[in-house]
């Protein structure tokens, strides 16, 4: 079915007003939670036509709740008026996203303070259903090879300044080895200290003899 192609990527929003509780239950289990209608069916005892209808009926009321938040929402609408959890407005807010249109030039290929992985998700699902789907979407491939390519440049610089620092190591070691190494060749090759004493007057032969 369509509406589960068109929800499955996302994250399930709250509950309509509008939309009863058991409905909006069996709508998240098929399209959020990827659950087969004859399991839905056999949870709320529902044959999986049944549950196919509910589910078709609950997409209609969505479809209608999009299109009057499309028309009350514009580029310069406050990003509060997209429905963002706080964690994600404050984000936001803090890098000088305040209207709808910031959020849209916002380059999310780079690293964003506070924009993890799902917030990052909520923000380009909130966007699209209010009709303003984000340029990463079209672009997301690109931008993960992009983020991908940057972890390894940074993975190359923390390996070469490793390797560095060892190389570093292990050159003064062969400096301490050769300054060590020559001093024992300069003691092998300097006479002893016995060989220069003279000789007791007592080991000379005398004449008398």
């Amino acid at each position: 079915m369509a509406s589960r192609s068109r929800h499955s990527r996302g994250v399930a929003p709250p509950k309509p007003f509008a939309i009863r509780k058991r409905s909006w239950a069996i709508f998240n289990a098929y399209c959020y939670e990827e659950r087969p209608l004859d399991e839905i069916g056999r949870t709320y005892r529902l044959s999986p036509t049944q549950v196919r209808r509910i589910v078709d009926d609950v997409e209609t009321q969505l479809g209608r709740a999009r299109g009057a938040e499309r028309m009350s929402l514009g580029l310069e609408s406050a990003i509060e008026d997209l429905g963002l959890s706080v964690r994600t407005r404050n984000a936001l807010r803090s890098v000088g996203c305040d209207i709808v249109d910031d959020a849209l030039r916002l380059d999310l290929s780079l690293v964003v303070k506070g924009l993890g992985e799902k917030t990052r998700e909520e923000l380009l699902t909130k966007l699209e259903r209010a009709g303003f789907p984000h340029p990463m979407r079209d672009e997301q491939p690109v931008s993960e090879i992009r983020i991908l390519e940057r972890s390894l440049e940074r993975m190359r610089r923390r390996i070469d300044e490793a390797l560095g620092a060892v190389a570093k190591e292990i050159r003064l070691v062969k400096q301490r080895l050769r300054k060590n190494m020559a001093r024992r060749e300069v003691k092998k090759a300097s006479p002893a200290v016995s060989d220069l004493t003279p000789a007791p007057a007592n080991d000379y032969p005398s004449d008398t003899d």
